[in-house]
């Protein structure tokens, strides 16, 4: 297949572009972790104007690989923070 260019627009003002050959998945996923607080996967769009490309299957597979990372982030901020919590609270006690 012809390499041609894809646009992945994660929300409003935050694109990607990647090649369909070689996609650059670390330039996708940096854009992902940028948008993760306001990332709605309804505005998820995908763009190529290549006639053989698959862009629902693409979509599909972007929207679970950003679900999964996405969660992932959720619940290593909620460790973090909850770890940070039992550290302040055992500094406040051995500060009494």
């Amino acid at each position: 297949m012809e390499s041609k260019d894809i646009t992945v627009t994660l929300a409003p003002g935050h694109e990607v572009t990647l090649t369909t050959d070689a996609p650059d998945i670390k330039g996708l996923v940096d854009e992902i972790v940028k948008v993760k607080d306001i990332f709605d996967p309804d505005e998820l769009k995908i763009d190529c104007e290549h006639e053989e490309f698959d862009k629902k299957s693409f979509k599909e597979i972007v929207l679970l690989a950003t679900k999964d990372f996405l969660e992932a982030l959720r619940l290593d901020e909620e460790a973090y923070r909850s770890a940070l919590t039992e550290l302040i609270e055992r500094g406040q006690e051995s500060q009494n």
